[in-house]
């Protein structure tokens, strides 16, 4: 009687386990990075809306605001109440002159965790379009945190 061989080998089926464990162990910490830069890009692109609603808000009135109805009035699929992290914080503050509203501050929470800010300047040396990141609220809840940082 001849005996034959058929199948694999526990050596082989060992290795097979190695090189795959070996390819997820590459593959899972380059797929965190990207859903964290998924999140991140996405919270972003909600604080470039909540700023086009403010800046159209302030090109009919005499500046920012931080009326939180009178934004959602505008775009109501933000939530600029500022009420959860993950909601938009509004800022105002004035840029020249007391009392012109001139420079809006709006941060928000991505779900991985980084605080985002975008800051507006309608006028005077600091005008235009202000960027921040943070781990924590308080590095970016104030004027003087996003001052040109990009994205």
């Amino acid at each position: 009687m001849q005996r034959r061989e058929e199948g694999f080998s526990l050596i082989e089926l060992m290795v097979v386990l190695l090189i795959i464990a070996v390819l997820l162990a590459i593959a899972i910490p380059v797929f965190m990075g990207w859903r964290e830069n998924a999140m991140d890009t996405d919270t972003r692109q909600l604080l470039a809306s909540a700023a086009k609603i403010e800046s159209g808000f302030a090109a009919n009135a005499t500046g920012f605001t931080t009326d939180a109805a009178a934004l959602a009035l505008l775009e109501p699929s933000i939530d600029f109440s500022g009420g959860a992290d993950d909601s938009v914080h509004v800022v105002v503050a004035d840029a020249v002159s007391p009392g012109d509203n001139g420079q809006v501050l709006l941060y928000s929470r991505s779900d991985s965790g980084a605080w985002h800010g975008l800051r507006l300047v309608q006028a005077g040396p600091a005008a235009g379009r202000h960027t921040c990141i943070g781990n924590a609220e308080a590095n970016v809840d104030d004027m003087a945190d996003c001052s040109g940082v990009s994205w």
